[in-house]
Order: structure tokens, then C-alpha cells, then sequence
């Protein structure tokens, strides 16, 4: 027997609030739904427990099963892609992000892989597709500064082109005429999040994987203590995101992992206009196959504060329409934040926890979740099935912060 917890209404609208549901769960169908929201009754034991419902928990769970893994069972607070996996915008922009990724770069490399394999030979149907990303360059300045950039991007295998005005016109012709150029990165994806979330928990309660959604976890050791009672479990593995120190400071140890929110709308089903993924001077667009035009990309310090600012949302439609003035006249049909993890010196913690056999811990991607899911599953996957992986994570190391202690 399945218990189903109830999600935000789905509608278009003119109003949005506090509890907006994001554009990924208006875009899914009712079995889609149900995949991410109906719970199995908590187990009294289970080999593997992994605490988090989100793209990297479930990618964790998927390889662990894939690996050979029995008597696997996911916990959540709320529901699967509840928090920030179900809040982004779907980008994979490896080549973009790749001047600032420094030893995340195999990571990345391995993951716009694996990817590419998920939608072909893993069967997997995730909205997945390479459309490219254009990158504006404003002004005099930042034209001169995109060699640099270009060179970046290629040192890190990956592909950028400098575009001039009318190059960039061709490629966007609704596109307003200001920008003086832009870098073009011609294999950046794009990927529907809830989609791929629903198609990973299918495949997982096919191999008799359990969801428990709704178990807010209070205590990890000497067993899990959750809301819906207790669970032993051979081996955890932490991925709860920007609440992983909230759950991990019981065991004495907090990572410097706080939530960064960032805010996102979407305009009515359009006709065919965004043929790319747009960078402007603040923010980001994009349009959804189902026709919405997207746009976001804020970041706020402001805790757990759920909700979004009209005022930073009035900016992003600002540039949003000022970049293609085909939109001014539509409304906002919704938006919606998210809270990206944030880790204090911009790498995200992944493996063993310190002081601890058999905890695992994957958080503080920041705004690189979403793109290094798949890579982050299978490593912590190889961790606990093999005691190790071919990838280069010392730089990830939890061990980093073991002096930061709980008072």
C-alpha cells in the first residue's frame, strides 16, 4: 500500500505565491506525478538508506542498483524533486561553466557523458537535448575579454566559439540588436529535471526500491530516527542538499552548507522564438519545448525564506524584455525559487563522512547539482559497492571540515 502526499495545486495562472509550483511538475503527466509523490511504508531495515530525494540521491540509488545493490530505500522530508532539483532550470552547461569548475573539470567531462548515455543506450526519455547556448557579450569590453574565456573553455575540453552581431542574429533572430556579440557554445543541453527524476524512481521500484517520502530525518546514528519511526540501515548516504548540515550536525559534524536561493518564472505557451539557452547580462532564458519562455538566475542570501520578490522578478522580465521584445506583452504565468546548497569555498563534499564507517555524504553543489548528478551518483555508487573510483575527488574530501563541530 502506497500513501500519496499532496503536491501544490498545477495551473496557469496570472498569481503566483509562496508555493508555486515550478514549470517541471505543470509539464509532467499524472503518472509522472505519482512516481515522485506516492510513499512506501517505512522498513524496519534496509542495507542501503539514501536521505535525499533529489536528481543526486536518486542518481546515487540508480547506479547502486545498476551495481548490484539489494535492499535499497530513499528517504525524504517531503517528496522526490521537491526542493531544488525541482526548482532550476534545467541546464547542462558544461562548457560555459567550465572556466570556473577547476577540479570539478573530470567530473563534468564524465558527466555530460554519462548523460548522453542515459538518453540513448539507458532508454531514458528526460527531455534531453543539445540546442546550445549563446552567451551575450554587451559591450566593447567583454568582447575583448572572450578570448580568454574561449580559451578556458577548450583547455577544459569543451567547445566555444566567438560569434560577432550578425552571427548572433542569425542565430537568434528575435533577439534585440544591442549586444555585440556573443560566445556560442554549440553543445550546451538542456534536460526537463522532473522528468528525468520520475524515469530514475520507475526504474528504481521496478528493482524493488523503496521511497519513503514525508520521513524527515532526525538522528542518522545509532539508527535513523525519522518522523514515521526508525530505520537501521547497513550503510547511508547523505544527500539532502542545503539541509545535509541540519541532519548531519547530530552526528557532531557540520559542513559550511547553507542554502542560496534563486527565483525563476516562465511566461504562457509561446510560439517558437528562443532557438538557444540565452545568457544576458544578469540572468538566463530559455524556452520549453511545451512553448513557456523561462527566465531567472537571482541568488539571495536570506536563508530558508520560501517565496518570490516581485521586485527581482519585475528585473528579470525587464532584461527578459528588453532582450526580445516579442515578449513584453505576455504575462508571467508562474514563477518559483529554489534553494541552491552552497558550500563556503565552492566545492561540493563528497564521500565518506569524517569519523564515521559506512556514512557517505554528496551536497554543496551549488549551482552544478543539476549537471554533476549523474557523475556524483555513480562515485559514491563505486564508494560503497567497491571502497573506490576512478575519478579524482580528493579535492571533495568531507574530511576538509572535520574541525567544524557542532557547538
Amino acid at each position: 500500500m502506497t500513501n500519496r502526499l499532496p503536491r501544490a495545486a498545477s495551473r496557469w495562472g496570472g498569481a503566483f505565491g509562496p508555493m508555486s509550483t515550478s514549470i517541471w511538475f505543470q509539464t509532467l503527466d499524472e503518472a509522472q506525478c505519482r512516481l515522485l509523490e506516492e510513499s512506501d511504508p517505512l522498513p524496519r531495515t534496509a542495507e542501503i538508506a539514501v536521505v535525499g530525494a533529489g536528481l543526486i540521491g536518486l542518481a546515487a540509488a540508480y547506479y547502486l542498483s545498476a551495481g548490484g545493490a539489494s535492499g535499497l530505500c530513499v528517504l525524504d522530508r517531503r517528496a522526490g524533486l521537491a526542493e531544488a532539483s525541482g526548482a532550476n532550470a534545467g541546464g547542462l552547461w558544461f562548457a560555459q561553466q567550465s572556466p570556473e569548475l577547476g577540479p570539478l573539470i573530470p567530473l563534468a567531462q564524465a558527466s555530460s557523458r554519462m548523460y548522453e548515455e542515459l538518453a540513448t543506450e539507458g532508454g531514458f526519455d528526460f527531455g534531453y537535448r543539445r540546442p546550445g547556448l549563446v552567451e551575450l557579450l554587451p559591450g566593447e569590453r567583454e568582447w575583448g575579454e572572450a578570448e580568454g574565456v574561449l580559451a578556458a573553455v577548450r583547455r577544459a575540453g569543451f567547445r566555444a566559439a566567438r560569434i560577432d552581431q550578425a552571427q548572433l542574429q542569425g542565430l537568434e533572430p528575435a533577439l534585440s540588436h544591442g549586444p555585440a556579440g556573443a560566445i556560442f557554445y554549440p553543445e550546451e543541453g538542456q534536460l526537463h529535471p522532473a522528468r528525468l527524476g520520475a524515469a530514475w524512481v520507475r526504474r528504481l521500484k521496478h528493482k524493488n526500491v523503496r521511497f519513503c517520502f514525508g520521513a524527515e530525518v532526525r538522528r542518522l546514528r545509532p539508527r535513523i530516527e525519522t518522523s514515521l519511526g526508525t530505520l537501521d540501515a547497513g550503510v547511508v548516504l547523505l544527500a539532502a542538499g542545503a539541509w545535509t548540515p541540519l541532519v548531519s550536525r547530530t552526528l557532531g559534524w557540520t559542513p559550511p552548507i547553507r542554502p542560496m536561493r534563486g527565483q525563476l518564472l516562465v511566461t504562457p505557451p509561446l510560439p517558437p522564438l528562443l532557438r538557444h539557452t540565452v545568457i544576458g547580462r544578469r540572468y538566463y532564458y530559455w524556452q520549453l519545448p511545451e512553448g513557456p519562455v523561462g527566465g531567472g538566475g537571482t541568488v539571495e542570501d536570506v536563508g530558508f525564506e520560501r517565496g518570490v520578490n516581485p521586485q527581482d522578478l519585475a528585473r528579470i522580465r525587464e532584461e527578459m524584455d528588453a532582450l526580445f521584445p516579442q515578449l513584453s506583452g505576455a504575462p508571467t504565468a508562474c514563477a518559483w525559487s529554489g534553494f541552491r546548497p552552497y558550500c563556503e569555498d565552492l566545492k561540493p563534499v563528497i564521500g565518506r563522512c569524517p569519523g564515521e564507517e559506512n556514512l557517505y555524504v554528496a551536497a554543496g553543489h551549488f549551482k552544478k547539482g543539476v549537471m554533476l548528478a549523474p557523475v556524483t551518483g555513480k562515485i559514491l555508487a563505486d564508494l560503497i559497492l567497491t571502497g573506490r573510483t576512478d575519478l579524482p575527488i580528493q579535492a571533495f574530501n568531507p574530511a576538509r571540515f572535520s574541525a567544524v563541530a557542532t557547538p
